[in-house]
């Protein structure tokens, strides 16, 4: 991958634009989803590993036709299945992702509900995140240690974000198992 750290991350905050930008150029899927609407099942577990009753907000999905639109309109690298910030969902074409697709937006709908309910930090967000979907069952991956210093729009490849999701779930459980 080529260009520094803080490129990349410079790209991604171009973002903020994207979705006025794609409404005339680029070809892609708008879809409406909700977490309580899409798996309510999710959305009841969330409630209660945080103990919390939450809002469960609409949330526009852009749901890009092929891998290098997605690649070329967000500045997300190609192992970045999907992503979500203020503007919405950005996810690969479910036909790319198969499976993956659902466990996906599924994902980012958390995402977005925990961010637009909670002020807590993004390690401890993806380490509910993980722990809830166990999406990394049976993974082999070293956990990050240092994940509250990590900023994952910063890796440079899958690997390095799973480590950072699994260093995530790993103080999310100590933390769980705590109380």
């Amino acid at each position: 991958m080529t260009g520094t750290r803080s490129e990349k991350s410079k790209k991604w905050l171009l973002l903020s634009i994207l979705p006025i930008m794609m409404m005339s150029v680029f070809s892609f899927e708008q879809s409406t989803y909700d977490l309580k609407t899409y798996c309510e099942k999710t959305f009841q577990l969330l409630e209660n590993i945080m103990n919390q009753d939450f809002d469960s907000p609409a949330v526009i999905c852009y749901e890009f036709e092929n891998l290098s639109e997605f690649i070329n309109e967000t500045g997300a690298p190609f192992f970045i299945k999907g992503f979500s910030n203020e503007n919405g969902i950005f996810i690969q074409s479910r036909n790319l992702l198969g499976v993956e697709f659902e466990q996906t937006l599924l994902h980012e709908l958390m995402n977005v509900t925990l961010k637009n309910n909670l002020n807590i930090p993004p390690w401890f967000e993806e380490g509910v995140i993980i722990y809830i979907t166990d999406e990394l069952s049976g993974s082999k991956i070293t956990p990050m240690k240092d994940v509250e210093h990590f900023t994952p729009s910063e890796a440079d490849n899958n690997w390095e974000l799973t480590s950072y999701s699994l260093g995530c779930l790993k103080k999310v459980t100590e933390i769980l198992e705590l109380e």
